[in-house]
């Protein structure tokens, strides 16, 4: 049975869900719902939704909710943010739907002193739209009940000051700090219900400026070993491994 996400074009009234904009069109012109047709919804909340498709009209779809529940949680005791310079190419579109995956609940696409993909002013808005549809189609894969948010891009001077609880920047000039050495002096009560920040550079990495910034904002330069990595590798990588180890410290 297919699974839906209920984004900012649906809302809900009682036991109906009015389902528009671009969810509409989806349904309706790529997946070819008819009326009668019964799929599972999910609208980020932590609930799941059997709706049968009562209604079709021109620009909305009526679906009434035959069964409603909470469902188990697949998502992370921490809120594990990715701050990711922007890669060229669309290596940025197969970082956001792997970390999805993985768990992450929200990204920042960044521009630091190295990035090399500039993306025109005129097509910001359709880039994000498209990150943030690959996110959803992720999250259903992975059949999450969060769906990550993908911000509007900033600068890294913006980017590093943004809330956390704890900070990490991943930086191949770093010799002597390892992932290892940032999970020892954690435990499950510094991490529960906190904001972890992780940074991971363009192609060209950091620079001394930018690590100095870091530092002076308490991020912890850390490394990810001897080698150096492509981008995307290092995104994966990185998050992979502290996913597990935090999760580790949860338990």
């Amino acid at each position: 049975m297919r699974r839906i996400y209920f984004g900012n074009d649906c809302f809900r009234l009682k036991d109906r869900f009015y389902i528009r904009g671009e969810t509409f069109h989806y349904l309706k012109n790529v997946l070819r719902f008819k009326k009668g047709i019964v799929f599972i919804g999910f609208d980020g909340t932590g609930k799941e939704f059997t709706v049968e498709i009562e209604k079709i009209d021109k620009k909305e779809i009526l679906g009434k909710i035959l069964e409603e529940r909470g469902i188990y949680s697949s998502e992370l005791n921490f809120n594990l943010q990715l701050f990711q310079c922007i890669p060229k190419g669309d290596k940025f579109d197969f970082i956001i739907r792997e970390v999805t995956q993985l768990g992450v609940k929200k990204i920042v696409p960044v521009i630091s002193k190295r990035t090399i993909a500039r993306i025109p002013e005129e097509k910001i808005e359709n880039k994000i739209k498209r990150w943030n549809r690959i996110a959803e189609e992720a999250s259903k894969i992975s059949k999450r009940t969060f769906v990550p948010e993908i911000s509007e891009i900033l600068n890294f001077e913006e980017s590093i000051k943004e809330e956390k609880d704890i900070g990490i920047i991943f930086w191949e000039g770093e010799k002597e700090r390892s992932i290892k050495d940032v999970i020892k002096h954690l435990s499950k009560d510094k991490i529960i219900d906190k904001r972890i920040n992780v940074f991971i550079g363009p192609e060209g990495g950091f620079d001394q400026d930018e690590i100095k910034l870091a530092i002076e904002n308490h991020y912890l330069p850390t490394s990810l070993g001897k080698r150096i990595l492509k981008v995307e590798t290092a995104s994966l990588l990185s998050i992979g491994i502290l996913i597990y180890e935090l999760e580790n410290l949860c338990k």
